[in-house]
């Protein structure tokens, strides 16, 4: 049974958990769980990520964490308890997890950062490293300290690299915004916005925003590392610091020693080579700083490797140096810990006391370097550390723990009152010594001692840093030198109490060379430390030193013999009397000695100070020369001084002295020193002194009247420094009097309390009175005066009550005048901070005092914009403070204080600060500021107070804003909107109803003021989001604030401005869009958040646009009978609400529209403005992506049962608009839906044209429906879809009229005429249409501007423009460009099933118009893309309903064939082939495609008999092209075509075929023979599919018609087709024979043997009683299908040898006079897919390759077509038709000009006349025409009947071939060859060609005039009869004309192809696509007249010699 858990409420997934359990709750490692309730070891709950998902988990995969619960309960909240910031960190590494891996996915895009994604990847590796030490709790707490403040840094700066939100901070931790004020959040966030960019989190305190105090105090540890040099010997390496700058060392000696072993063996004892160099100052820093090291080696005075005896005496020798600088990086601590290297450099041992500076100076002649076989030197390593030293040691405790100290020479810049010191450095500088009587120089030793006054030596000399004092010191030696240099510093520390008689001695000796002898004294020189006499120590600096001859040490035992010698050479000079010593006159020793101590003084004015009793007649001299003291003298003596002062300035009986004033200016110089940051650390001192040993408790009086008497000097004096410096020490001042005072009290018991305020009193009134004086040069003291003026009332605070001090403070705040000095109203604003943040503020007395003053004026000085930044301060310590004493109550137990001080702020301040903020808005560098001068401003009178310094009320504003910088104005507004909003978060209400009446008793417009101004306001900070984005703590408690300020300002609005009569629409407007806008705003948008950051906000603050929400609601059913106002201004305003993502607010606002439609109906009788309005914002809302699927039930749902349930009178339009509003939100949010990404173009531009019909059909909305037409035409355009995009444009042009009425300007156009409008439009079409290579569409409207031109505007020189235009679309057209128009775009049908698609597609058909030149398989790849989750059928067959149905997305495609309807345009026009050939492919509104099928039992051997075609016709909405590339079919036709009619299709094709390429080859026999050849072999030799023999046995048979005798007329004409084309193949073999190459011929007498065969059995075949011969062969079949072939046919066919017929006589020609043309059957179908090497005429539909398999595999049919393209190509050269323009033309059935132009295929061609009557007996033969065509012709009854039946009906019969040796007559059109084997490419063709596989079968073959197809196909001299698909270029009228003579044989030049090789024929069109091509139908003509043609060739080409056909074979 499932039990509440009590202890297991928080933990951690330790392991994944996804296993297939019922109510499983899925969850991965590192996810959080709150556990509701447990069972048997599992667990129920949810994941912190999904808080709305619960399932259960088992118990062992979770690790249980201790926890705390909020809100105890339903709505309980768990949180885990641990450190807050390992806290913080788990979330937030949760957090960038997501962002880190999004941004992994987009690596490799444009939209990827790789430099972002590892600043990620490697932030978050360290924090969660940070982490995971935090939580081992091995640190120590300093440690945990830094390594918090790291993480919490890293976390601000990733925050901030990846956009997210600021974490407010307090010392590292996060702030908790219920805790703190608004203005204390907004403080923290600008301190931590700052931390955040800096990457320093240096957050001091929440108080007020400081500036970082300045480190005073640095410090640089050192350490030696290594020491690679070998010396042989001892050897001591002393460190100190050198500036190179000042040429001097700064710093003592640190001394290392080294063994003789070195480096490595050298373990004395732990940290002896590191040390700390501490006190360093900032100047220090900034200098050019070096650490020099000399190496001195310690043995023999001469070093030999060869001796190895250890030598008696060690002495010490310069070895050697080295330097290391220290850069600024390492100076400023940047880099940590850093190791330096050096080389040692040595020199003359005369010149190694300047070696460093020789170094430097790189004088490199009086230096070396020193061989070293290391690579390196000295190592050392530095690092520098900041602040004091025992806060440096605490943070750095492991480097700095136990290492010896090395000092600065001299004081630090800061003097710290603890320091103890008494430092004594004496540096031995030089020396001068005699030779003595010896040869050479001596080897001179100084041995320094220090003794006391008794002679005994004290162990106080330091030779280096890091060892223990020493009694004596020797120097170095410098061989033979009698002058030496040695610059050796030492330390002398001797204990105060010792310091008075000690001195120092130096004494000199000569140490010989030699091993035995000993050191030799000849000499001794001392110096006392202090003198006797004054008690002054020794000055500083340099001093010579008399040298005394001494050989015997013992007679210095006794130092009285010599102390009173002179020591100083300048003094010995003058002595006269006899001494102990003989002093050596030429001898002599310099030394220099710095004292730094703090307890003694060379100063003699101080010692005269602190003994003034002994010379109290000197007092006044003494005290003025005390100014003169050094300072660090001064507080170094700072107890003994003061004494001495106080003794001073008052009797014992506490009257005055004479000497008062001195005293009194003394100690106002000493607490002046204490200013200085120098001595700053010493206020401790002077606290601890007044504290502890301050006596004086009389003074008070005295002090006081002093600072008065100073006070009332102001005005009358010019010497205002005094006053000043008094001023700036009011507060020690008062310290001294208040101690005083107390003092004096517990002697007395409290006696003279009255006096002693009577003084406190006259003194205010004193200061009073002087900062109410206009006076400049009193000015700075007034200034000085309220700045430190604080300092008095904290002291006054400890002897009188908080409200007499704060009452003294308002006096002087009141008497400070308003209109004043700008500094002085700083200082006045700035003694107001100071006063609100002491103690006197916490005080209830106290602070309303103060506040009352200060919010007075505040009030002032913001109503005159005057020092906004200073008052924003005032006011947020204010608020804050306020806030502070608010929250240690309960809101039940709130003092009457504090509500009346919020009153009070309120009142005084709250208008006040909302129009200041208001001003700030509107002159904001956005908005302008020319709205902030105000008229009146008077220029003379603004110069004039700027050079008086007192600024007027009204120039304040000017002043403000010209002074105010963009940054500086924007902090200003972002601290006053703070403000603001503390003030709003203490008002409660009973504040609102305070603020209502105290503004209702100036009347009602004062009211509506300031609650406009309110509204106004609070919209500005809605929308404007003053605060920055990442803000997101801030923004929320502002928006809470916000939003329960608004529930208060209702109040007034209902109960004043509505229901008392006093509506006011402006206010109840601003503010219901001030709802609308809060509700809206982005930040309150919970759905964009994640869901962590989602619950927070709901957990704090809920969701406050339902709260918002439902006040609006609430508002609006208080408006009733005012709502009409509000139509149609709210009605966008309240669909964005409506739209905000929320059901519940959904819910209840939408029925506000009911209520709109319900006003508006009952008041104007209909609601068209909430129609029209609702629709225009509903448009734009949704663009902007808002709203949603659920949102148009909704509003659909809820709308309609309004009206229905209230069931107004306008229910039916209601209704109707509600379901037309559904509608256009369906439409609208898929056209949303896809407005993004490439893929969705198409879906975009289906939507738009949704929209647009919609616009324009269902509400007439022009303005938008012309909206969405440019949004088509801008898909359009990037898409390339240039003739669609015009035909968009046309529809605003149809929508536009030839008038000159003015239309007004939108974003395309400018304010213009609608004719200049109509024009630029049609001028933008003309140019789409002619990038879409559709000119045709294009004339039309250039004819219409010629003509608007021509007759309306006569504006000739456009109309030159647009004729010349319109001519080059004419030339375009004819030219050739777009010739393969047919090809240039595919067309297939797509058909979209399921449930899953989107709705505008789902289960409907459309047809696709393609991309140039694109194939089946890149469309199907295209589709594809679009629809990614669609599955694509494989098969052709229409789904079932079992697909339709179901909720997946089918697509099915195929390629379909255009269909094309005739034109009457046409009609009895001679049209040039190139013209017609757009309308086969263009503006077609029907498509067919083609479906094999079998119907009963297959025969496997002869798959004939059964092939049935089936034959789908699509109709589409509208023509293609258009609007779209796209139309939906809705309409469909299915036919079935029997067996032997789909083979009278095949034959006939092939027919053409052969006829085509008979025609190209007769014109150019020069070309590559082999596809003539492979396309003869395939017809005659067909071994693959049976070839006559299939056909033969499939329907000739005797039992065929028995069974099917409704097929007989197809087996009839079957018939008539294959013995036409044994006629076909006789001129073509004849042609093949005369051009084939001598390779070739055997292959060529094969096919002529095969051939006879192929005759004879076609011949037996057909020779039918003409009894059983039909008439309906003749009648027209529809269009044939796509016939699929073979590939696998081998041209290696068996030869079977039959006779020849080369030499075969041939019948007469007709002796007509009229030549006759007839129409060959006409095909529309599909030519074939494949080709092959031998192909059969009788390609079948093979059960394997049918239509369906085309689609499974594209790619590979798309390979093999581009092959066969290129292959045919190179084979049979391109070559253009040349057409005479004299060809006579005729119908192919003879019929008139006026039937004639019925079709847009006509068939035409051009005849040659009779020749003769054996011409016309053999024209008898040919096909005859249709009676009304033989009636026309009158040549009726000339026609053999021989072929009619009984009735008496037509029939054609089969050509003939001509006659071997006839004049060759080509047609200009060539055909293509399918089937034929290409040849190989040659490379001058080597690029890509068309394919054959594009050009149809068919294209021989065409309509007839009424659609139907003739059977047949005549042939005249070898020619076809006639080229279907175009009307006759000439008029049929030439039937009715006699012809002319036949005209003379052409020559070869004239019938040459007027072409280069590498010209496409002109009847070829590029096709590359692999599914059912559809065919082009090329132009052939017969030769009506020779002549005619013979000129029309000579006048129209040029053919190049090399072009030259060969000429035809003579008969």
């Amino acid at each position: 049974m499932w039990t509440p858990t009590k202890n297991q409420k928080f933990g951690v997934v330790i392991y994944n958990f996804d296993r297939e359990v019922q109510q499983a709750l899925h969850l991965d490692v590192g996810e959080t769980v709150q556990v509701l309730e447990e069972c048997s070891g599992w667990y129920r709950g949810f994941s912190t990520r999904n808080r709305n998902v619960k399932g259960i988990f088992p118990a062992q995969f979770i690790h249980l964490k201790p926890f705390k619960i909020d809100n105890e309960g339903l709505y309980e909240t768990v949180t885990p308890v641990e450190d807050p910031v390992v806290q913080e960190a788990a979330s937030v590494l949760r957090e960038w997890g997501q962002i880190w891996k999004n941004l992994y996915v987009l690596l490799g895009t444009p939209k990827g950062d790789q430099e972002l994604w590892d600043a990620v990847r490697k932030a978050m590796m360290d924090v969660a490293d940070w982490r995971k030490q935090l939580i081992t709790g091995t640190l120590t707490s300093d440690q945990i300290s830094q390594l918090k403040l790291k993480i919490t840094r890293k976390i601000d700066w990733g925050n901030r690299k990846l956009g997210l939100d600021l974490v407010p901070r307090v010392d590292g931790e996060m702030v908790d915004p219920d805790a703190v004020s608004v203005v204390e959040l907004h403080q923290v966030h600008v301190q931590s916005a700052e931390a955040s960019k800096s990457h320093y989190q240096g957050l001091g305190t929440l108080a007020k925003r400081k500036e970082r105090r300045k480190v005073l105090s640095h410090h640089l540890f050192f350490c030696m590392r290594d020491f690679s040099y070998h010396l042989g010997e001892d050897a001591e390496i002393f460190f100190s610091l050198y500036d190179a700058q000042k040429n001097k060392f700064i710093s003592e000696r640190f001394l290392v020693k080294l063994s003789k072993e070195g480096f490595s063996n050298y373990v004395e004892k732990i940290h002896s080579n590191c040390t700390i160099f501490t006190d360093l100052g900032s100047g220090d820093l900034s200098s050019d700083l070096y650490i020099v090291a000399h190496v001195i080696r310690v043995g023999r005075m001469l070093f030999s490797e060869s001796i190895k005896k250890i030598s008696s005496h060690n002495y010490r020798r310069p070895y050697g140096i080295a330097l290391f600088r220290l850069a600024q990086s390492v100076l400023q601590g940047g880099e940590g810990e850093v190791e330096l290297t050096g080389k040692l450099f040595t020199s003359d041992e005369k010149d190694f006391s300047q070696l460093p500076e020789l170094v430097l100076k790189k004088q490199s002649n009086k230096y070396s370097i020193m061989s070293n076989n290391a690579s390196y030197g000295l190592v050392v390593s530095v690092k520098v550390v900041h602040g004091e030293l025992e806060q440096a040691t605490k943070e750095n405790p492991l480097l700095l723990k136990n290492v010896c100290i090395t000092k600065k020479l001299g004081f630090s810049d800061v003097i710290m009152p603890g320091d103890v010191r008494n430092d004594l450095y004496v540096t031995l500088n030089s020396g001068e010594f005699e030779r003595g009587g010896k040869s050479v120089s001596k080897n001179i030793e100084v041995t320094v001692l220090t003794l006391d006054a008794e002679g005994q030596p004290l162990q106080s000399i330091y030779s280096g840093m890091g060892h223990e004092g020493t009694t004596d010191y020797a120097s170095m030696i410098m061989y033979h030198n009698n002058s030496p240099r040695w610059n050796e510093r030492l330390k002398v520390a001797i204990p105060i109490d010792q310091f008075a008689g000690a001195h120092l001695r130096l004494e000199y000796r000569h140490c010989s060379t030699r091993e035995r002898n000993e050191k030799k004294l000849f000499g001794f020189s001392f110096i006392r430390l202090m003198d006797d006499e004054g008690g002054t120590t020794l000055r500083d600096g340099s001093h010579e030193l008399c040298v005394y001859k001494c050989d015997e040490r013992g007679r210095l035992s006794n130092p009285m013999e010599y102390l009173n010698m002179p020591f100083f050479s300048k003094d010995a000079v003058d002595c006269i009397y006899s001494l102990s010593f003989q002093r050596s006159p030429k001898e002599s020793i310099i030394i220099d000695t710095l004292l730094c101590s703090t307890k003694l003084t060379q100063n003699v004015d101080l010692l005269s100070l602190l003994r003034w009793r002994s010379a109290p007649d000197g007092i006044g001299e003494t005290l003025s020369r005390l100014t003169r003291v050094d300072g660090a003298e001064t507080v170094k003596f700072l107890q003994d001084v003061l004494d001495a002062l106080f003794a001073m300035f008052s009797t014992d009986d506490g009257n005055s002295t004479q000497h008062s004033g001195h005293v009194f200016q003394a100690l106002v110089f000493i607490f002046s020193l204490l200013e200085d940051s120098k001595f700053e650390h010493f206020k401790p001192v002077m606290d601890a002194y007044i504290t502890g040993h301050f006596a004086a408790a009389l003074v008070y009086k005295g002090l006081i009247s002093c600072v008065k008497h100073l006070s009332d000097l102001c005005p009358q004096t010019e010497k205002q420094d005094p006053i000043m410096r008094c001023f700036r020490s009011l507060e020690y001042i008062f310290k001294f009097i208040i101690q005083s005072r107390l003092l004096f009290a517990r002697a007395t018991g409290g006696q003279n309390e009255d006096s002693f305020r009577v003084d406190v009193d006259s003194l205010f009134e004193s200061f009073a009175r002087m900062l109410n004086m206009h006076l400049e040069n009193i000015e700075a003291s007034q200034v000085t005066l309220l700045e430190h003026l604080q300092g008095a009332c904290d002291q006054l605070c400890r002897v009188l009550s908080p409200g007499e001090v704060a009452n003294h403070l308002s006096n002087l705040f009141n008497a400070t005048p308003v209109e004043s000095t700008r500094d002085l109203t700083k200082a006045k604003l700035h003694a107001m901070k100071n006063s609100i943040n002491s103690p006197i503020f916490d005080d209830d007395e106290g602070r309303g005092l103060l506040l009352e003053t200060i919010c007075t004026h505040l009030r002032q000085h913001m109503d005159s914009r005057l020092e906004l930044v200073l008052c924003g301060e005032v006011l947020s310590d204010i608020v804050i403070l306020t806030h502070k004493h608010i929250k240690k109550y309960s809101p039940s137990k709130l003092p009457p204080t504090l509500h009346q001080d919020v009153e009070m702020i309120m009142l005084t301040l709250f208008d006040v600060v909302v129009q200041v903020i208001l001003t700030l808005e509107r002159s904001a560098p956005s908005s302008g500021s020319s709205t902030l001068i105000p008229d009146v401003m008077d220029l003379t009178q603004l110069l004039m107070a700027l050079k008086n310094k007192f600024v007027p009320t009204h120039a304040s504003l000017v002043l403000g804003s010209l002074s105010m910088t963009p940054s500086l104005q924007e902090d200003i507004r972002g601290t006053l909107v703070a403000c603001l909003m503390g003030i709003l978060q203490l008002m409660g209400e009973f504040h609102y109803s305070k603020l209502w009446e105290a503004h209702m008793t100036s009347g009602t417009n004062h009211l509506r003021r300031l609650l406009h101004s309110i509204i106004l306001l609070l919209a500005d900070l809605v929308r404007a989001a003053i605060f920055a984005s990442d803000w997101f703590v801030m923004r929320m408690v502002t928006n809470y604030t916000i939003l329960a300020a608004m529930q208060e300002i209702a109040q007034p609005l209902i109960s004043i401005f509505l229901k008392q009569g006093r509506f006011d629409n402006q206010l109840w407007s601003s503010y219901l869009n001030l709802a609308v806008g809060f509700l809206t705003q982005p930040c309150l948008q919970l759905e964009r958040f994640s869901q962590q950051k989602r619950h927070k906000v709901l957990e704090r603050y809920n969701d406050m646009r339902v709260l918002m929400g439902f006040q609006i609601l609430s508002m609006w059913r208080e408006l009733d009978d005012h709502r009409l106002h509000f139509i149609p201004g709210m009605v966008g305003p309240f669909l964005e609400v409506t739209l905000v993502p929320e059901p519940e607010l959904r819910k209840a606002t939408l029925p506000i529209f009911f209520d709109m439609m319900q006003a508006e109906q009952q008041a104007k009788g209909s609601f068209k403005q909430v129609e029209t309005e609702l629709i225009d914002k509903l448009d734009i809302l949704v663009s902007e992506n808002k709203g949603d699927d659920e949102y148009r039930q909704l509003f659909n749902t809820i709308l309609l049962e309004r009206v229905r349930s209230n069931d107004p009178v306008w229910r039916e339009s209601g209704t109707a608009f509600i379901n037309s509003v559904t509608r256009l939100l369906e439409r609208l949010l898929d056209y949303r839906n896809v407005m993004q990404g490439d893929e969705n173009c198409d879906k975009r531009m289906s939507c738009t044209v949704n929209l647009l019909n919609f616009y324009k059909n269902e509400i007439n909305r022009q303005e938008m429906y012309i909206r969405y037409i440019y949004k088509l035409h801008d898909l359009h355009v990037p898409a390339g879809n240039f003739t669609e995009a015009a035909f968009t444009l046309q529809l605003h042009a149809n929508q536009l009229a030839w008038t000159q009425r003015m239309l007004h300007a939108d974003h395309l156009y400018p304010a213009q005429t609608e004719t200049r409008r109509k024009e630029q439009i049609y001028m933008k079409i003309i140019d789409n249409f002619d990038k879409g290579k559709c000119w045709e569409q294009g004339i039309p409207l250039l004819e219409e501007l010629a003509n608007e031109y021509r007759t309306h505007l006569f504006d000739y020189q456009k109309l030159s423009e647009v004729l010349r235009r319109q001519a080059s679309f004419y030339e375009k057209i004819l030219s050739g460009k777009h010739y393969d128009n047919e090809y240039l775009y595919r067309y297939f049908r797509v058909g979209f099933y399921g449930l899953g698609l989107p709705l505008f597609v789902r289960n409907k058909l459309f047809i696709y118009r393609g991309l140039e030149y694109e194939q089946i398989g890149a469309f199907t790849q295209r589709i594809q893309t679009e629809f990614p989750q669609a599955k694509m059928l494989s098969h052709n067959t229409p789904p079932d309903d079992t697909i339709r149905s179901s909720d997946g997305q089918y697509i099915q495609i195929c390629a379909v064939n255009t269909l094309s309807e005739p034109n009457p345009m046409f009609d009895g026009v001679e049209v040039d082939e190139r013209i017609l050939k757009y309308y086969s492919n263009n503006q077609v509104r029907r498509f067919v495609y083609d479906r094999p099928t079998y119907r009963g039992p297959a025969d496997k051997d002869n798959e004939f008999k059964n092939l049935w075609i089936e034959r789908i016709t699509y109709t589409t909405e509208f023509e293609l092209p258009g609007i779209l590339k796209w139309f939906e079919v809705v309409d469909q036709k299915v036919d079935q075509l029997c067996p032997p009619q789909y083979a009278c299709e095949t034959v006939e094709r092939n027919n053409k075929q052969i006829r085509q390429i008979t025609i190209h080859y007769r014109a150019n026999p020069q070309d590559n023979i082999q596809p003539f050849t492979m396309r003869l072999q395939g017809t005659i030799d067909a071994a693959v599919n049976g070839g006559v023999a299939k056909y033969q046995d499939a329907f000739f048979g005797p039992d065929y018609l028995v069974v099917y005798p409704e097929n007989a007329d197809h087996v009839n004409r079957l018939k008539v087709l294959l013995s036409d084309q044994t006629m076909i193949l006789e001129g073509a073999l004849d042609l093949h024979g005369k051009i084939a190459h001598s390779v070739n011929q055997p292959l060529h007498r094969r096919l002529v043997e095969v051939f006879e065969g192929l005759r004879y059995k076609v011949r037996k075949m057909c020779s039918t009683p003409q009894s059983q011969r039909s008439t309906s062969s003749l009648q027209s079949t529809p269009p044939p299908p796509p016939t699929h072939r073979r590939a696998d046919s081998d041209p290696a066919t068996e030869f079977r040898r039959t006779g020849s017929i080369v030499n075969s006589p041939l019948p007469p020609l007709p002796s007509d006079k009229g030549a006759i043309s007839t129409s060959s059957s006409s095909t529309s179908g599909h030519s074939s897919q494949r080709s092959s090497q031998s192909s059969s005429l009788y390609a079948h539909f093979h059960s394997a390759s049918h239509d369906d398999e085309l689609y499974a595999k594209p790619q590979n049919n798309t390979k093999e077509l581009y092959s066969t393209r290129e292959e045919w190509d190179s084979g049979s050269g391109n070559q253009r038709e040349s057409r005479p323009r004299s060809a006579y033309i005729s119908d192919s059935r003879g019929s008139s000009p006026k039937s004639l132009s019925k079709s847009l295929n006509n068939d035409y061609m051009i005849v040659p006349p009779p020749k003769s009557s054996d011409e016309s007996q053999r024209w008898r033969h040919s096909r005859p025409p249709s009676p009304r065509t033989a009636r026309s012709s009158g040549i009726h009854d000339c026609l053999n009947t021989s072929w009619s039946d009984s009735h008496g009906s037509e029939e054609s019969l089969p050509p003939l071939p001509p006659r071997v040796g006839e004049r060759q007559i080509r047609s200009v059109s060539l055909g293509g060859d399918e089937y034929a084997p290409p040849p190989a490419l040659p490379k001058r063709m080597g690029k890509k060609c068309p394919s054959p596989a594009m050009i149809g079968c068919d294209q021989l073959m065409g309509d007839g005039v009424d659609g139907s197809s003739s059977s047949g196909g005549g042939l005249s001299n070898g020619f076809p009869a006639s080229t279907p698909g175009t009307p006759p270029l000439l008029s049929p009228r030439n039937h009715r004309t006699p012809p002319p003579p036949p005209p003379p044989p052409i020559p070869p030049k004239s019938i040459s192809t007027p072409l280069t090789p590498l010209s496409p024929p002109a009847s070829f069109s590029l096709n590359t696509s692999a599914e059912n091509l559809t065919p082009t139908t090329p132009t052939n003509m017969y030769v009506g007249n020779l002549d005619g043609l013979h000129h029309s060739l000579l006048e129209n080409y040029s053919v190049p010699p090399r072009l030259q056909p060969h000429p035809p074979p003579s008969p």
